[in-house]
């Protein structure tokens, strides 16, 4: 039987939003890309025959993904997009972890879907792991290196770089953004570890509650293996540089690698990594999600349901 064809309003049009644009386009999922909200209409290379609308009008879509980033617009789109019962797929994070909880609530009480395996991890399954070990025994710790700039810098410091040399040359390489400060000062980590402990302990945890301290003016040895590490427990949460064993899988992470590992009460340690940025990693997620929905699930994410 031929299944129905969902239309796509896609707002961002981004690394990853064009990245996800080619997917539903050229993809084996029956998807149509009926629209495209982006802030600059004038760019070259946006898709040819795609109607460039106002993100209002991508609302009116089967389902909205965005990928904009920030928190003023996405916030209201995503309540009124939920709030219409139609299906909300995002990578923001910021979004997420601010504003989850009640867009969760608002999501299952108009029957819609919530969904941002996008959000933390890249392309690397953190999130569907951490959901599935909930499901399956009591998670004790999370742990992990979640941010790839933080990454890049400590290394470069490692091999005898200055802090400032290390953060231009990671900023040259693609690694930082221009303002570099959400990275180094711990809050994409912070914001990251708030996600995966709601999705751990099932109980939604805010970014304010990480003690998050960057790596901002912190001196590192050559040849000292330090990363910006991330941990939660049931009753706390913290995101700071940590000296390690060169040894530790965390240790050994490198360029936009991600490692994630979670301990379960009488299994022991699992571990998930693998690429935490890029375009067509990233938008692979958000494709995973638009799958499940194709499929029928209508998941929410930090919903009430297990």
């Amino acid at each position: 039987m031929r299944r129905e064809r969902l239309r796509i309003g896609l707002i961002g049009w981004g690394t990853v939003g064009s990245a996800l644009g080619r997917l539903v386009l050229d993809g084996p999922l029956p998807l149509t890309l009926a629209c495209l909200a982006v802030r600059d209409r004038s760019r070259r290379e946006l898709p040819k025959g795609i109607p460039i609308v106002d993100p209002s009008e991508a609302l009116a879509a089967d389902v909205v993904v965005e990928l904009a980033g920030g928190l003023d617009g996405p916030l209201e789109w995503a309540r009124t997009a939920l709030d219409r019962g139609t299906p909300y797929v995002t990578a923001n994070k910021a979004l997420l972890a601010t504003h989850g909880a009640a867009l969760a609530e608002l999501a299952e009480r108009r029957v819609a879907a919530l969904l941002g395996s996008a959000s933390v991890g890249g392309g690397t399954p953190m999130i569907e792991t951490t959901q599935h070990l909930a499901a399956t025994g009591a998670i004790e710790r999370i742990r992990g290196v979640l941010n790839a700039t933080t990454t890049y810098v400590l290394s470069a410091m490692s091999a005898g770089r200055t802090y400032d040399r290390a953060l231009h040359d990671a900023q040259e390489a693609g690694y930082a953004e221009a303002d570099p400060s959400f990275d180094v000062e711990g809050r994409d980590a912070a914001q990251k570890v708030a996600i995966l402990a709601s999705v751990a302990w099932r109980t939604w945890r805010n970014e304010r509650e990480v003690d998050t301290a960057g790596i901002v003016g912190i001196a590192v040895e050559p040849g000292e293996a330090v990363r910006l590490v991330a941990e939660a427990t049931e009753d706390s949460m913290t995101v700071s540089p940590i000296p390690l064993d060169s040894t530790d899988p965390l240790a050994q992470t490198a360029g936009v690698e991600c490692v994630l590992e979670i301990t379960v009460r009488g299994a022991g340690l699992f571990r998930v990594s693998g690429p935490g940025a890029g375009g067509r990693a990233t938008a692979g997620a958000v494709y995973a999600d638009l799958a499940r929905l194709v499929a029928g699930e209508r998941p929410i994410l930090f919903g009430s349901a297990p």
